[in-house]
């Protein structure tokens, strides 16, 4: 059980992630914390790299197929991924699954997944990320820093987040 203080600070870290993943705070406030390169194999078999998707915006989200809230907030996802990989965006889903490709691969074929899917099932990179929840969603600039973090399911096609990502694109 969490002590008074330490739920505050913990509520408090969480509103400022918030306020910082939806772009309220200037540039001048957001310190730059460049995202750790990795290598993960995706679910084709392939390895890709952190690093192979600079020069775009980047949406990481960690999450599990075991996780009722990652299988809520995947066709918002996707839907954002549809809407907006024309532009300079993509989407990397990092899968926790234990047992990988086994249980990934037939869930992203029955929900049309088309984004890029890696398989973490060590966690390294999760821990890397210091992911300590499921879903974790990370957005990573073209210069490769976090501008944000946000953790728990969101509505990705919700008219704020779209306003956000739509707002985002104009600058670039």
């Amino acid at each position: 059980m969490l002590t008074p203080s330490q739920n505050h600070f913990f509520q408090f870290i969480a509103v400022l992630g918030l306020f910082l993943f939806l772009g309220n705070a200037s540039a001048e406030t957001q310190p730059e914390t460049k995202a750790v390169n990795f290598s993960l194999q995706s679910l084709k078999g392939t390895e890709v790299r952190l690093d192979q998707y600079r020069g775009k915006y980047l949406l990481i989200n960690f999450w599990a197929t075991w996780c009722g809230p990652c299988k809520v907030e995947m066709p918002s996802l996707e839907a954002l991924y549809q809407r907006y990989k024309t532009k300079n965006f993509d989407v990397l889903a990092i899968s926790n699954d234990m047992f990988g490709k086994t249980v990934v691969e037939p869930y992203v074929k029955a929900h049309n997944l088309s984004f890029t899917v890696l398989l973490d099932q060590q966690l390294k990179v999760s821990y890397q990320f210091g992911v300590i929840s499921l879903p974790t969603t990370f957005l990573i600039d073209p210069e490769g820093n976090i501008m944000g973090v946000r953790q728990g399911a969101d509505n990705w096609t919700d008219p704020g987040n779209l306003q956000y990502f739509d707002t985002l694109f104009e600058k670039s």
